[in-house]
Parts: C-alpha cells; sequence; structure tokens
C-alpha cells in the first residue's frame, strides 16, 4: 500500500470542551508553523527512505480551514517537491462550520484539495450547545450545501452522537438531517470522556449523566441501521461510505497498518520494515508549537518519542484494528506474516463469539457482525487474552 502524509494544523478558534487533541487558541505564530512544516519536510526526507509515491494528503486539526487556501496550496507545493505523489493523490482537508465562505471553499479546491471533511457533530443546535461548538445548524448546513455548489464530489461530515440530553427520536433527526445533504461520507462517534478535558471534569463534577452501556448499544445500532438502509457501507465501527470508492483512503492506511508520515506538533507516523530498520515503528511529535519550532531552528526532528514494534505488538494491533472493519482479518495474511494459525488458537473463544451472534469465523477471515461492532473493543480485549 502507498504511504500517507498527514499534517497536523494546531490553530483552532476556541478549543471543544470534548477534545483531547492538541491545539492552540491564537494564530500568532501561524507564519512561523507554515515555515516550520516545509523545514521538518526537509528533516523527514533526509531521515526516512520513501519510495513509493504517497497517494493521500490530509490536513488535520485542530482547525485546517483557518489556513488560507493560498497557504495550503504552498504546504502542498512544498511537499511535492521533497516527495512523489501518485497522480490520483487524495487529498483531505478538515473544514469547520463557521471558519469558510464559498469562496474560501473554492480556493481550496483550486489549492489541490478534491476531499473536504466538515465537523457538522450536530444538526441539533441543543447538541451542538452542549458540545460547545461555535457554529449553529444553520451554519453547518449552510457549509455543506456551498462545498456541494463549490464543485466537492466526495464530501465528509463528522457526527458525535450519545450526548446526554439525546434520545432515540433526536439520534435519528440527527441522521436523517445529514442524510438529506447525501455527503459520500460520514465518521460517527459516540461522545467519549477523555481525561483532563473540560467535560471530563464536568462528568465528575456530576454536572450531567452520560447514557448507559445499554442506551449506547442501541443508539450505535440506530445510526447504522439508519445509514445502511440509506444506502450507505459500514466499513468500520465508526464509518460509512456511499460505495466503496468514498471510503477514506487516508485512515485505511492506518487501519492496514502502511507508512504514514505525520508533520506538525503532536503529528504520529508509522514507518513499515525498510533500509537499515529491523521492525516497523511508530515515532509521535513533541505536542507543543514552542517546543516543535525550538526543534526545528536547531537543526533537529521535534520527535517527542519513538517506538519499534516487535512481533507481539504487531499482531496485537493487527487483530485490534482489523477487526474494527467489515472485511475482519484475512486469515491467510494472518499466518503468513505472523505464522500463527488464528483459528486453532483461538478456536473455541470464537466459537463463544459466534454462537452469541457477535462473530463469523469461516475459512478466508474472521469478521464482527453489526452487533459485534457495537461491544468490539470488549472482544478484541477477549481475544488478545487468549493469545
Amino acid at each position: 500500500m502507498n504511504p500517507g502524509l498527514y499534517i497536523h494544523v494546531p490553530f483552532c478558534i476556541r478549543k471543544c470542551p470534548y477534545c483531547d487533541f492538541y491545539s492552540e487558541s491564537s494564530l500568532a505564530q501561524k507564519k512561523a508553523y507554515l515555515d516550520g512544516i516545509v523545514r521538518e519536510m526537509d528533516l523527514v526526507a533526509r531521515d526516512l527512505s520513501v519510495c513509493a509515491a504517497f497517494d493521500t494528503v490530509y490536513f488535520g486539526g485542530g482547525t485546517p480551514s483557518l489556513l488560507k487556501p493560498g497557504e495550503v496550496a504552498g504546504l502542498l507545493e512544498a511537499a511535492r517537491s521533497r516527495f512523489t505523489f501518485a497522480p490520483d493523490v487524495e487529498v483531505t482537508l478538515e473544514v469547520n462550520p463557521g471558519t469558510v465562505t464559498p469562496s474560501k471553499l473554492a480556493g481550496f479546491k483550486q489549492a489541490g484539495v478534491n476531499r473536504l471533511n466538515i465537523g457538522v457533530q450536530s444538526l441539533d443546535d441543543g447538541t451542538l450547545t452542549f458540545l460547545g461548538r461555535l457554529h449553529n445548524a444553520r451554519e453547518a448546513e449552510a457549509v455543506l450545501k456551498e462545498a456541494r455548489g463549490c464543485g466537492f464530489s466526495n464530501i465528509g461530515a463528522d457526527l458525535i452522537y450519545g450526548v446526554p440530553g439525546q434520545d432515540m427520536a433526536s439520534v435519528h433527526a440527527d441522521v436523517a438531517a445529514l442524510l438529506a445533504h447525501a455527503p459520500e461520507h460520514l465518521s460517527c462517534y459516540m461522545l467519549t470522556l477523555e481525561a483532563g478535558t473540560p467535560l471530563y471534569v464536568r462528568h465528575g463534577k456530576r454536572d450531567f449523566s452520560m447514557p448507559g452501556d445499554t442506551e449506547q448499544g442501541a443508539f450505535f445500532g440506530a445510526v447504522s441501521d439508519a445509514l445502511t438502509e440509506g444506502g450507505y457501507l459500514h466499513y468500520e465501527v465508526s464509518n460509512f461510505a456511499r460505495g466503496k470508492q468514498y471510503v477514506s483512503r487516508h485512515n485505511t492506511k492506518y487501519w492496514e497498518m502502511a507508512t504514514t508520515v505525520g508533520l506538525g506538533p503532536s503529528a504520529h507516523g508509522f514507518y513499515t520494515e525498510g533500509e537499515g530498520h529491523e521492525h516497523p515503528f511508530r515515532w509521535w511529535n513533541v505536542a507543543h508549537l514552542g517546543n516543535w519550532l525550538d526543534c526545528l531552528d536547531r537543526g533537529e526532528r521535534p520527535l517527542g518519542g519513538k517506538e519499534a514494534l516487535d512481533r507481539e505488538a504487531l499482531m496485537t494491533e493487527a487483530l485490534y484494528l482489523g477487526l474494527r472493519r467489515m472485511e475482519g482479518v484475512s486469515l491467510a495474511v494472518f499466518q503468513d506474516r505472523f505464522s500463527l494459525d488464528l483459528k486453532a488458537v483461538l478456536g473455541s473463544v470464537m466459537n463463544g463469539f459466534e454462537d452469541e451472534g457477535l462473530m463469523v469465523a469461516d475459512a478466508e477471515s474472521i469478521r464482527l457482525t453489526r452487533k459485534g461492532f457495537a461491544v468490539a473493543d470488549g472482544i478484541v480485549l477477549r481475544l488478545l487474552q487468549a493469545l
């Protein structure tokens, strides 16, 4: 599989109370950041031998749509001059409502962006208020329409559900409202409370209660049913595509453990086996803009850490990531890679999951059912304990 390039844009107007991704609320160092990304490209090109062409570029954040179209074009031009790009490269930009206009969206398209991922999160004003979003439902719907009007034919949207105060009717209404815009891709996440976030602190003070496991499972099933009945492929636990051609090519690289190069503060990368490296390894950058810039000023890569993945770690990740996908884990590929017959080792445990309707195990693969998707983490944990 071709490698992918990720660029973390660490700027937000205001940090959402549920988010634990690294970001800064001031744009004062944006120019320094843009210069730094180019310098980091030079250092990565020096240190890593990435022979195959990048066929995905993903601008994540943060709020990448705070950049100007010319700044996005500049970063893409700098990357093209240092790395090889495939002719059909997928270039995704995350967009938040309230940060773009039709002319700015058109500018992103002209800059080379051919896929948008819009942080809608909800089309209900009450839910957006609870989530601390800066936009309202009307503004989110406007961006969905404007993106289509600007000629984007590959539009993704994010949805958060399982929000305190929601019931089944409101979850159905949110999904239906999004479906009316027919995005090519939907990422639907159950709200989780990340340690240290303002929402986590509020929950600790008993300001609100979260839906229980049974209710969460019902929400998950309702979202999956509504989208699959609407013609979407439920291809990963949280992801849906309006046909295989709209599956996120970039995110697939993470699930298939392909080489990905991460640039920017807090960005992660993964490098498969190659010259001079006994094991695949993962690295991550320092999660602070100032420290990231200081490293680059010294001519050093801004690494926060690095780890080599041995056979056991790779098996764990291959099983975990594979079972989150509709295709599941190929038994032949797993045996070829790790010299291990999964059915022979895990047969009794898998039989139990099959009896519960959570898993299908045949001659080609093991994969979770929709019912199994709802409790995927627990299933994988049990399998790893048995492995």
